[in-house]
């Protein structure tokens, strides 16, 4: 399956495409992790299209040696890929059965 991409003249942001998955993306990182900046960061992360269940926020490939996992309800939600600098959200896995294509059907 090919990686669905946004536009390369203008890139898309996270939050123009996946509104929903942002604000609880942002919401259980506020809640599990209070004070880290990475939350913040979230909505302006570039849309780097999806493959397989994974929403790409970096170019596909990029390293990513950390891992976030973020829960609810003490079920695992979500799975960030974090750059090496440990500041960089570079992919998201949607691990709860939702499908993160769904939401492009949705755009405008």
């Amino acid at each position: 399956m090919e990686p669905r991409k946004s536009p390369e003249q203008n890139p898309l942001r996270l939050a123009q495409v996946c509104p929903d998955l942002v604000g609880e993306i942002v919401a259980l990182l506020r809640d599990s992790l209070p004070g880290d900046p990475i939350a913040d960061l979230i909505p302006s992360l570039p849309f780097h299209g999806i493959w397989r269940n994974y929403v790409l926020t970096a170019p596909q490939g990029t390293p990513s040696p950390w891992v976030i996992q973020l829960e609810r309800e003490q079920e695992t939600v979500f799975l960030l890929g974090v750059d090496p600098t440990r500041s960089v959200v570079t992919w998201v896995d949607v691990v709860d059965g939702r499908d993160p294509s769904a939401a492009l059907l949705r755009r405008p």
